[in-house]
């Protein structure tokens, strides 16, 4: 296990020292290498305290209380990353958690005079001390699975709203985060059962259950690298609305239109679609959109929302799959493989193109072009 702990600690260290050399870091980049900076802190805290030393005190306090940063910084990595801007208070209150934490559990152990070692990646008592020997660990677990249920709340928050206002999701859409979530709850589920297993049951040794901790952390390190390396969008600069900003939706109630109103302008966005074409634009969004057709977003937003019943994403790309299947229809575009045609059409990806045309045409588009051969 301690290869893996090593090996682990390597891959971290080398994917610190390349984020470290990014050149015009925002403040996001800044939150996230705290937290990959967090995440080796804590893998070396159990390589050396399992396979090494003790650490005793205070140290001993500082290291095992690590998660109650960690879990805070991928919080506010995620929340600023997706849109929603950062504040000084709200980091403040967040971050503060560990050293509270930190302090309440010195405090606590000054008072009861119990002396504290860290052994095997776990804390031990000279002394029975009453509730902080059976609980002091629980903040830990309760801390993770909190934050991990947020950061998962956060980023459904965000796609529903790239939805309704990108027409792609090319390098916004943060699905390799989802995967970085999944496997940090994963790793508090899987570590709180090899934990509890190992002290009440007997399962494993505590030394070889925090081994597995650091290994878990290990390999979520390297998904986050995996799919962060793969995806442009976690080191992009890529601006998305902030949430102090009013949204179209959100601004419904003032857009000045009555049902009337929204049928003749209904009308009006159907048609300077058919004939503009504007959803050609692979960077289409709903700001561009609204300017060309000379519509208030809130108003465009609004039709497209309460009209059409979609969202910009849905309402744009229907249009996109239209012309792809007149293109294919159409002996004068012979020359073009399907993908050459989609990306004509304003698609930005394989991908993205052959999920939503399947989901709008009822079959891929290889089959349709088969069925019109027949």
């Amino acid at each position: 296990m301690e290869f893996f702990l090593n090996a682990g600690l390597g891959i971290g260290v080398f994917m610190l020292m390349l984020l470290s050399f990014k050149r015009q870091k925002k403040r996001e980049d800044y939150l996230f290498l705290s937290w990959i900076a967090t995440t080796l802190l804590q893998i070396t805290f159990y390589l050396v305290n399992i396979y090494h030393f003790e650490l005793s005190g205070i140290w001993a306090i500082l290291a095992f209380a690590l998660p109650l940063l960690g879990a805070p910084l991928l919080f506010l990595y995620i929340q600023t990353i997706t849109g929603y801007g950062f504040s000084l208070k709200t980091a403040v209150i967040h971050l503060s958690i560990y050293p509270i934490y930190v302090f309440l559990f010195f405090a606590f152990k000054e008072m009861v005079g119990v002396e504290i070692k860290a052994m095997n990646g776990f804390l031990g008592f000279s002394r029975q001390a009453g509730i902080l020997t059976e609980y002091y660990a629980i903040p830990l677990a309760i801390s993770g699975l909190l934050y991990s249920f947020w950061d998962l709340a956060l980023l459904r928050k965000h796609m529903g709203r790239i939805a309704n206002l990108f027409s792609f999701d090319e390098n916004i859409s943060l699905r390799w985060l989802n995967y970085v979530v999944y496997s940090y709850l994963m790793l508090f589920l899987l570590a709180s059962f090899l934990i509890f297993g190992a002290i009440h049951f007997d399962l494993l040794s505590l030394k070889n259950a925090f081994a597995s901790v650091g290994i878990l952390l290990s390999i979520m390190l390297l998904a986050f690298g995996f799919y962060g390396f793969r995806q442009t969008a976690i080191f992009s600069n890529t601006e998305l609305p902030v949430s102090k900003r009013r949204t179209a939706k959100a601004s419904y109630s003032k857009s000045g239109l009555d049902q009337n109103k929204i049928e003749d302008l209904a009308q009006q966005l159907s048609k300077f679609m058919e004939t503009e074409r504007p959803y050609l634009n692979e960077n289409l969004n709903l700001k561009t959109l609204s300017e060309t057709c000379k519509l208030q977003q809130a108003q465009l937003s609004q039709l497209i929302n309460q009209h059409f019943k979609m969202n910009f994403y849905d309402f744009v790309n229907q249009y996109r799959v239209k012309e792809v299947k007149v293109r294919l229809s159409s002996s004068e575009f012979d020359q073009l493989s399907i993908l050459g045609i989609a990306f004509d059409c304003g698609f930005k990806s394989k991908s993205s193109f052959n999920r939503y045309f399947k989901k709008y045409a009822g079959v891929s588009p290889s089959e349709f072009k088969k069925n019109l051969l027949k």
